[in-house]
């Protein structure tokens, strides 16, 4: 059952990563746009909004394309036993980014949140639990703390996927309520990291359970 779940899971972040790389070289391209041609946009349109504050966003997403190209490269088992030293290499270069992606989304959250209250509050919250993430999968690769390690890798890179959820979820609130992105943008942040962080941590606990049983059989 848990190979299944597991497949599942891959499957599904699989499709989330596609999604994420479009929408990131998309939102390089408003980000451009918006500078060079802001008349084509609303004046209170969150492309405008994001483009006064270009820099922290090309930051953010620049690093957060980094983080799915290298988390993707993670999920390949046989790629991580091929060659240990690259996935050394690749797992440092993914928690540097994990880094930096949770300290651009907790300063967007603070400093130039674009959706109400619960968009703030959610960003920043779950921008500070990638952070702790980040920090306890190094601390706990440095320990040699192997499968631990793997945990926190997996609610990183599981956690921040829920940011195409989100968009998802998004563009159905607005297609089936008429509201404004920035209406339904704070539930949708909330609806779709609750969603990840609570199928990742189900999926972990199943895993444990699993070696559980095996240690005591």
């Amino acid at each position: 059952m848990n190979k299944i779940a597991t497949k599942i899971l891959i499957g599904i972040s699989t499709l989330l990563i596609l999604f994420s790389l479009g929408e990131s070289i998309g939102r390089i391209g408003d980000l451009q746009l918006a500078k060079l041609n802001p008349s084509i946009f609303e004046p209170d349109s969150h492309h405008l909004h994001y483009a006064e504050n270009s820099l922290i966003m090309y930051i953010h997403v620049i690093a957060g394309m980094i983080f799915l190209l290298t988390g993707s490269y993670q999920l390949i088992s046989y790629f991580r036993k091929k060659n240990i030293q690259i996935h050394r290499f690749i797992g440092k270069v993914f928690l540097l980014v994990s880094f930096i992606v949770s300290i651009s989304a907790i300063s967007i959250a603070v400093f130039i949140p674009f959706g109400n209250y619960l968009e703030t509050i959610t960003n920043l919250i779950f921008g500070t639990y990638i952070l702790y993430a980040t920090v306890k999968g190094y601390t706990s690769i440095k320990a040699k703390k192997i499968i631990e390690h793997s945990y926190w890798v997996r609610r990183i890179f599981f956690i921040s996927l829920s940011i195409a959820t989100i968009r998802l979820i998004m563009i159905t609130g607005m297609v089936t309520t008429n509201h404004s992105i920035k209406e339904v943008m704070g539930i949708s942040f909330l609806i779709g990291f609750l969603l990840h962080f609570g199928v990742i941590e189900l999926w972990i606990q199943n895993h444990k359970n699993k070696n559980l049983k095996k240690a005591s059989s």
